[in-house]
């Protein structure tokens, strides 16, 4: 297969289906509704079959799978294959804004072999061969050299099947990024956002659930011109995943450090309370505190979550022998806490009991120590959790029968 002289013919039509939207984006045609904000015009569809019939006379054996006219497949059995996109930036092009282009891939299995990203309005014409560098209008393009985040110019795009069913889901994402970098571009086209981060407008880009015929193309441009594309785990990248990021290489796993807590299949914007319970266990007149393993360090009273299917006194006498080895009878439930700051994973609520305990004392499982300490011994200041002030309602009821609030 001779590569360049393919990109000589499928430049030659690219130049001609730009001549022809420019034609269109000037003119009138028709807009339809994919789905409640997701568009598709006339000009969509009419410039999808140029394009296809051209490819089809430069390679009449490779199969094209294009945007408006694919059928919903889940995976494509080709060795050789087309991937296009007639108009990235549709919603752009129906409001007479001129920031779209054409994008098309030539595909072996999932690496992208040639790309073309064409924006017909800026005239700017974006390619790259494999192994044979990107360009800008036939000039040589590279990444840039920024190397800190904060220094770097992002770019990003929504979801338009999911943002207005899930819009947690990609905010929170966003807003990080607006706190740790320069600044974010949000301008509807995915393709000509690979393209800039290729030739080193941008440092970076991030975005979820696109699709192959949208990254095909500027995968190859970015890689080509000296950056790194992968998923938001920092795995390898191909267009058939549904996360991606682009950018100039050097700051990559700053970018993937961000990105690896927002995964839109993972993610959960919104977190229930974990039930937890704490023991303050009295041995003759002392209390049992254990230091912990994990942060936050600190002495702290034994407890846990509760388990599925467990009762809260259940889970108190399981956490009270798992941590300090002490078998527990419980005497009464002192009260229920609740704080955001008990850990940063989730917000606790934690359940209090007071119990008389008895056997040897050991530290296990997340107690690194575990010591009996006397009222007078209590070591207030290094306390973990909010748990200072449960001792202190502890002690208030012990004495008074009843405990008061700060």
């Amino acid at each position: 297969m001779n590569l360049e002289k393919i990109f000589e013919k499928i430049k030659a039509l690219t130049k001609e289906v730009g001549l022809f939207l420019k034609k269109a984006y000037f003119s009138s045609w028709e807009i339809y509704h994919k789905g409640t904000i997701d568009l598709v015009t006339s000009a969509d569809i009419k410039t999808e079959e140029f394009i296809k019939e051209g490819i089809k006379k430069i390679t009449p054996d490779i199969p094209i799978i294009a945007e408006e006219s694919f059928s919903g497949e889940k995976t494509f059995n080709y060795e050789y294959y087309w991937l296009v996109d007639p108009l990235d930036g549709t919603t752009n092009f129906a409001h007479r804004i001129p920031w779209f282009a054409v994008s098309i891939a030539l595909m072996k299995e999932k690496e992208p072999l040639l790309g073309i990203i064409y924006n017909p309005i800026t005239e700017e014409f974006f390619h790259a061969l494999k192994g044979k560098g990107a360009y800008l209008n036939d000039r040589s393009i590279k990444v840039s050299e920024t190397e800190k985040l904060i220094d770097s110019l992002l770019c990003t795009g929504f979801p338009v099947s999911k943002i207005l069913e899930k819009p947690d889901l990609f905010m929170p994402l966003f807003k990080e990024f607006m706190t740790k970098c320069q600044g974010v571009r949000r301008f509807g086209s995915a393709s000509l956002d690979l393209a800039y981060v290729a030739c080193g407008r941008y440092e970076g880009f991030w975005e979820p659930y696109l699709k192959p015929w949208d990254t095909a193309a500027g995968m190859l441009l970015v890689k080509e011109a000296g950056g790194e594309i992968t998923d938001y785990f920092g795995n390898p990248y191909n267009p058939f995943l549904n996360t991606i990021v682009a950018s100039n290489g050097k700051i990559h796993s700053q970018i993937i450090e961000i990105t690896s807590k927002y995964h839109p299949d993972y993610f959960k914007p919104h977190r229930n309370p974990f039930p937890t319970v704490d023991i303050i266990i009295e041995v003759e007149d002392k209390i049992v505190l254990i230091y912990r393993k994990n942060p936050p360090y600190g002495w702290a009273l034994p407890g846990g979550f509760v388990d599925y299917e467990e009762t809260l006194e259940e889970a108190a006498i399981r956490e009270a022998k798992e941590e300090t080895n002490l078998d527990i009878e419980i005497l009464y439930l002192l009260g229920c806490y609740s704080d955001p700051k008990r850990d940063p994973r989730f917000h606790t609520i934690t359940t209090v009991f007071v119990a008389k305990g008895k056997g040897e004392l050991r530290a296990k499982d997340d107690a690194k120590l575990a010591k009996f300490f006397k009222i007078e011994e209590i070591p207030w200041n290094e306390l973990a959790f909010d748990h200072a002030k449960i001792l202190k309602d502890y002690l208030k009821k012990k004495k008074y029968g009843i405990y008061q609030l700060d």
